[in-house]
């Protein structure tokens, strides 16, 4: 079994790429990030949506006491996320290095030992095959077994 079957294709984020790129080609491939590619074609981290909006919307604070703050907090109010500000950034500057990667012929024990929900499906010579998840994975063994 080649994992490239349950990998969705995929857009590859390289630099210069805009948030609402990133978004967009993340919402219609129904994924959470995209492998990122250099000027030099080698794959050297991964674009995610979670870690653009925390970084960009969600202060810090509010992170590290969010337990404390229960599921209302309509006392405190925070500026309205500037839209139009956040989908023209570059995401040069939101990569993130650690990226788990699989080849076609990995175990799925791979994407469990990394602790992830999705990673990527690259070859030994570099080539890039699309994003393994666990919603992609279900929906494939579902599709071949209706």
């Amino acid at each position: 079994m080649s994992l490239t079957e349950f990998a969705v294709p995929t857009a590859v984020a390289v630099p210069g790429m805009t948030v609402r790129e990133l978004f967009t080609e993340c919402v219609k491939a129904d994924v959470a990030g995209l492998p990122f590619r250099a000027v030099t074609g080698e794959f050297i981290g991964r674009a995610s949506l979670r870690y653009v909006l925390r970084k960009v919307c969600i202060p810090q604070a509010m992170i590290e006491h969010a337990r404390l703050l229960g599921d209302s907090i309509e006392a405190l109010q925070f500026p309205a996320i500037r839209e139009q500000w956040l989908l023209d950034l570059t995401i040069d500057d939101y990569v993130l290095r650690d990226f788990a990667t699989i080849t076609p012929a990995s175990p799925l024990a791979v994407m469990e030992s990394h602790d992830t929900s999705y990673l990527f499906v690259i070859d030994a010579e570099h080539n890039y095959h699309g994003t393994l998840s666990i919603v992609s994975l279900a929906r494939r063994l579902l599709e071949r077994n209706p």
